[in-house]
């Protein structure tokens, strides 16, 4: 049995149809790469139901002292948006990416618009940061995931982007960031009263990384151990900081998961402080487009399981 001409023009029609509009079906989404976890959490709620991103940095790597690897090269080269805090964070990633030619390199510090708090010397001011092409090395804070209006303001830049590199799917990057904000927003009123009773709790963290966590949830962060975290503190700081722990009497010491100095046992000794852990690279949250969400909470909650000891 044959078919009829009819049937053969059609079925022409489809396969010609098909060839045609194949191209776009199978256009591949954008190769996005985030230099560090906290903003591959955040690129993950943005880029839900369109692409994966991927991490530079293995968990448990320094943003600080990281040394580039050829992995990470590779990664870099297939990217085709990456990401990052910028040259005060990623020291590592200033030269290279200024000689990438396929990247579209986003360094969120000074492509969104940030509350940026001064260096530790003066953390109580807060500067709108967008744009500025003058930002000096170390001048402001550059843990700025740890806000959570960063958050939401480094997500819209991320959108943006995308949008701009992606404009096939801008709409689902838009809805996704709108779903994003909200989100954050409601995980942060409930942590803004979870934390209301431990204001005054005083607390000791081991390096000068949470400025913007302090500011934000109203926490008595009395002293650091040390400003760089590669580095060992001088034995008059923490002599002083000895005596601070002595006076605060029952309060907590948070120690970070990549660092496990010998200093802090021998200054907590003889105190009354409990000691936990703060993991400000969130290192052990899962990876989804909730995952932000799920590191502010860990934080809030690990904070106030030791304050109220």
């Amino acid at each position: 049995m044959t078919l009829s001409k009819k049937p053969k023009i059609i079925i022409w029609l489809v396969g010609l149809l098909l060839s045609i509009t194949q191209p776009a079906w199978s256009k591949e989404p954008p190769k996005v790469l985030a230099s560090i976890k906290p903003l591959q959490l955040i690129a993950t709620s943005i880029t839900e139901g369109v692409t994966v991103v991927d991490v530079l940095l293995p968990p448990g790597a320094s943003p600080h002292s990281h040394s580039m690897k050829p992995s990470d090269a590779r990664k870099l080269y297939e990217a085709d948006m990456i990401f990052w805090v910028g040259p005060d964070m990623e020291t590592f990633l200033d030269k290279t990416l200024s000689g990438s030619k396929k990247a579209t390199s986003v360094p969120l510090m000074q492509e969104s618009r940030l509350k940026l708090l001064k260096s530790s010397e003066g953390k109580e001011e807060v500067h709108d940061h967008a744009g500025d092409s003058d930002h000096h090395h170390g001048e402001y804070d550059a843990h700025i995931w740890l806000s959570p209006e960063n958050a939401i303001a480094m997500a819209k830049t991320m959108s943006e982007k995308l949008s701009k590199l992606d404009p096939d799917h801008k709409k689902q990057y838009q809805e996704n960031y709108k779903a994003f904000k909200k989100a954050v927003q409601a995980a942060d009123k409930r942590n803004i009263t979870k934390l209301t009773n431990y204001h005054s709790q005083p607390m000791f963290v081991f390096h000068d990384a949470y400025g913007y966590l302090q500011k934000h949830y109203k926490l008595n962060v009395v002293d650091y151990f040390t400003i760089n975290p590669e580095q060992q503190p001088g034995a008059k700081h923490l002599t002083r900081l000895q005596d601070k722990l002595k006076k605060a009497g029952n309060s907590c010491v948070f120690r970070e998961p990549q660092f496990q100095p010998a200093y802090i046992d021998r200054i907590i000794g003889g105190t009354d402080a409990s000691v936990a852990v703060l993991d400000p690279l969130a290192t052990d949250i899962t990876v989804s487009p909730d995952g932000y969400i799920q590191f502010m909470n860990n934080l809030t909650d690990t904070i106030i399981s030791c304050l109220k000891k």
